[in-house]
């Protein structure tokens, strides 16, 4: 890497100081040794855990492909073959490769009252089922922002023949146990991790709203699209492992298999890419970057406080960065742009 350390932990230390951000940590594998572990701001220590909303789907969707290569799924099963309740209401033949691409046309968040209801899979899963699909499904992609966690999650669930704990369960035993993440990378707090958690820093007029998306109550619970809480060595380490050599002898996915979800899949004739350009340019679960000619070189997500994690293939590189603060130029971050400029890695406003 060209960059020194030095250069990197100014740039964090610099806007926590200015009050452009609160807390922050940056974490690099280059070749799948960690050459950069950062933190900034008050408190702020290596195993801190940040509310990092999206940038969970990728690692998801990393447990979505291991089930595949195990033969448990296909992407192109049909939903209904696992889940016969979910197959009505313009559902019916709805497959695998439309939800990791997030186009099932079921975007839209329904209706769930209570913070206890979005909190309980039973009943989020049976919102699930009522839904109507707002678009053909598999035509244009839509971005499943928060309803990605039922759909992906309870697909995984029947797959593996468990209850609704068992894609949980899989992702701790055969993705953060041997990545060992376990204790730094959260798909539902317990009480110790409860008390590394960096709560979201907003401004007081937003303080309310994000009081109800990220209550104690949705942290506690399984919402594999938006209520991770992690450490940016987790994320880092989930990306270090996608690598050709894996990391650490760990290997959760073949490269044929990161090939194949680092590829576009959408369909550029009925739906191509805004003249103003996305971000949501997906894959099978992971959102893509780098040059039009070249894309899906870089692969991850970020989330909407503003974290991310990505995998860059051409320099064999694995960040991790996690931050508290709203920014009020979401989903441009200034900090993460000089990080990024400083790498000389092109930004990602995602």
């Amino acid at each position: 890497m060209k960059v020194s350390s030095a250069i990197l932990q100014n740039i964090l230390e610099t806007a926590v100081e200015n009050g452009e951000e609160t807390g922050l940590q940056l974490v690099i594998y280059e070749h799948g040794e960690k050459i950069v572990d950062l933190t900034a701001g008050d408190g702020i220590c290596h195993d801190s855990l940040f509310t990092i909303f999206s940038v969970g789907k990728p690692v998801a969707a990393t447990g979505i492909h291991m089930l595949v290569e195990r033969g448990l799924l296909d992407y192109n099963t049909r939903i209904g073959d696992l889940w016969p309740e979910f197959s009505c209401n313009g559902k019916e033949d709805i497959r695998l490769w439309h939800l990791l691409s997030h186009r099932a046309g079921l975007q839209k968040l329904p209706i769930y009252g209570t913070t206890a209801n979005f909190a309980d899979w039973d009943y989020m899963c049976s919102k699930m089922v009522e839904r109507t699909p707002q678009i053909q499904p598999g035509t244009r992609s839509a971005y499943h922002a928060i309803t990605y966690a039922w759909l992906v999650g309870e697909t995984a669930n029947r797959a593996l023949g468990g209850g609704k704990n068992a894609f949980h369960d899989f992702l701790i035993e055969n993705l953060f146990r041997p990545l060992k993440i376990e204790r730094s990378f959260f798909f539902g707090t317990d009480n110790e991790a409860e008390t590394r958690v960096i709560l979201p820093d907003a401004e007081e007029d937003d303080s309310s709203a994000l009081d109800r998306i990220f209550h104690e109550q949705v942290r506690r619970a399984f919402i594999p699209s938006m209520n991770a809480c992690a450490s940016a060595d987790a994320v880092a380490r989930h990306y270090a492992s996608l690598s050709p050599e894996g990391l650490d002898g760990f290997h959760p996915l073949t490269p044929e298999t990161i090939e194949r979800a680092t590829c576009l899949c959408r369909d550029l004739t009925v739906d191509p890419i805004p003249p103003f350009g996305t971000w949501a340019k997906f894959g099978l679960g992971y959102a893509l970057t780098g040059d039009n000619d070249d894309l899906g070189s870089c692969f991850g997500q970020g989330g909407a406080l503003g974290s991310e994690g990505f995998y860059d293939k051409k320099r064999d590189l694995a960040v991790g960065f996690t931050k508290n603060h709203k920014t009020q130029t979401h989903p441009v971050h200034p900090v993460r742009d000089r990080i990024s400029k400083a790498l000389e890695l092109p930004v990602r406003h995602w």
